[in-house]
């Protein structure tokens, strides 16, 4: 199964946005970097006694979810109490990174219940520089795409600390679409993920 989904996104910004990357200032972002991977090596030892595949769940303990101003680097988003789904990406992209995993950005699109939304908005209205992730009915949400298989995805959820599954969902948080930033084809069970593509997993609310 394949569909691209050109009119799936709610704002222009999110048809061609590319997943969130921090900015390096110098050696103070190389120290930041370098303390976050040898956090991850030590949760993973601790936790999983070094299984290469486990997720960073350790990141969604230390960070609480909230609103980030935007542009970010590296040593003001480790010393920060409250990141975004941006920045939850980009460290986990980088601790599976560490360990020799192959992971790239990814991107979903979600249902949301409107109750939700409307509080979700008021809080990153404080926050002008904050990303405009939120839609109607449907929000914008920065995920990891990892190649376990030969042309084979799984999809992890670095903000709530989980493994993705492919089955198409309904109701609060279902996906309805992906788009994965890959350098090959990769299957995500039953959808067929291309670079830079919006590929639906559930028919549109």
């Amino acid at each position: 199964m394949r569909s691209a989904v050109a009119g799936i996104p709610e704002r222009e910004e999110w048809r061609q946005v590319s997943g969130s990357t921090l900015t390096h200032h110098g050696p103070c972002c190389d120290r930041a970097r370098a303390w976050l991977t040898a956090m991850g090596r030590s949760y993973d030892f601790s936790s999983t006694d070094g299984l290469a595949m486990a997720g960073p769940r350790w990141i969604t303990q230390r960070w609480a979810w909230g609103p980030t101003r935007w542009p970010i680097a590296w040593c003001e988003a480790v010393r920060a109490e409250v990141i975004d789904c941006g920045v939850f990406g980009a460290f986990a992209l980088e601790l599976f990174r560490a360990k020799g995993i192959d992971a790239y950005p990814g991107q979903l699109l979600r249902t949301c219940a409107e109750e939700r939304i409307s509080h979700w908005r008021r809080k990153w209205e404080a926050m002008p520089t904050a990303f405009n992730w939120i839609g109607s009915r449907v929000v914008y949400h920065e995920v990891n795409v990892v190649r376990r298989a030969p042309n084979e995805a799984h999809v992890y959820d670095p903000t709530e600390g989980f493994w993705l599954e492919p089955a198409a969902q309904s109701g609060h948080h279902g996906h309805l679409a992906i788009r994965a930033e890959i350098p090959e084809v990769l299957r995500w069970g039953p959808h067929v993920l291309v670079n830079g593509e919006w590929t639906q997993t559930a028919p549109r609310v």
